[in-house]
């Protein structure tokens, strides 16, 4: 190599020239992690660990469950006071009673009464003929009541004052004989169909109860 190019090789830095043609040795690229000795890796055993995660967990107490606060008792007071509550009230069995019939003539200043319930051919004869001797209307009741939420025993005699109230006004009820669940003060008793039948005068006095008018 000639001077001035080693000259111009020291100006730019190059100390070590080889030639081109000269063996190098291979060069291998080392770093710090490369050169470091390998180190020698333990297990880290803990035999303790447990006691001392334990100790170090917190300490959870179970409470004791609340106590029951006593309800005071009320006063006898207000118990009284209190609205009681409605029983229910029995239901009264219907008072069965036996069926029955009254027939009626209304005349212009009273009214003829007789039981139908139980009558022979010889009293239907004599009532026929008494409604012949004269002009009335007739008029029949009929027991049990036609309704059937209204057949309870205990209003018949309703049933019979309210049917001889429609007839009667300002007029005298005439009964021949007794008549079933009437408990009418105002009427007048006579003798009945079969007693006239048995004693024949006694027509005559109904005759004359029904001509002549009767003051009160």
């Amino acid at each position: 190599m000639i001077g001035h190019q080693r000259d111009i090789m020291a100006a730019l830095g190059i100390d070590v020239w080889i030639p081109k043609g000269a063996v190098c040795q291979p060069h291998q690229p080392s770093a710090w992690r490369d050169q470091a000795p390998p180190e020698a890796l333990s297990e880290i055993i803990l035999p303790k660990a447990p006691a001392r995660l334990a100790q170090a967990l917190p300490q959870f107490k179970a409470e004791p469950p609340p106590k029951a606060e006593a309800v005071p008792e009320k006063p006898a007071a207000a118990e009284a006071a209190a609205p009681k509550q409605a029983e229910p009230a029995e239901l009264v069995p219907a008072l069965q009673i036996s069926a029955f019939s009254i027939e009626a003539v209304s005349l212009p200043h009273c009214v003829l009464l007789v039981d139908a319930s139980h009558i022979s051919a010889e009293q239907q004869q004599l009532w026929k003929n008494i409604q012949r001797a004269v002009q009335a209307e007739f008029h029949a009741l009929q027991w049990p009541f036609a309704w059937p939420n209204m057949q309870d025993g205990r209003g018949a005699a309703s049933y019979v004052q309210g049917f001889l109230d429609a007839l009667s006004a300002e007029k005298n009820v005439l009964c021949l004989g007794g008549i079933p669940h009437l408990q009418s003060s105002k009427c007048i008793q006579l003798a009945s169909l079969q007693d006239m039948l048995d004693q024949p005068l006694l027509k005559k006095r109904l005759w004359q109860f029904m001509q002549n008018k009767i003051r009160d």
